[in-house]
């Protein structure tokens, strides 16, 4: 069974993400701003028809401690 190569159909984990990223790697800063903008459209769309819609526009992930510490440097200057 070792010496049988692996169907067609099977492709490598690198191979299968280009694949799906290659639409996107030479797209002009207006098709990326223009997709950007549609996959916005739907996450609205989707939390509009969602019960958590208001607790997940309130929602602010806190700041890591990180990046706190480099604001605080940032201040005292």
């Amino acid at each position: 069974m070792r010496d049988q190569a692996l169907p067609r159909w099977i492709v490598d984990e690198d191979e299968s993400i280009r694949g799906e990223m290659a639409r996107y790697v030479n797209a002009s800063p207006a098709e990326l701003w223009r997709l950007t903008e549609a996959c916005a459209r739907d996450a609205m769309w989707a939390l509009a028809a969602s019960d958590v819609r208001d607790a997940a526009l309130a929602y602010q992930e806190p700041l890591p401690r990180s990046t706190q510490l480099a604001l605080e440097r940032l201040r005292i200057r």
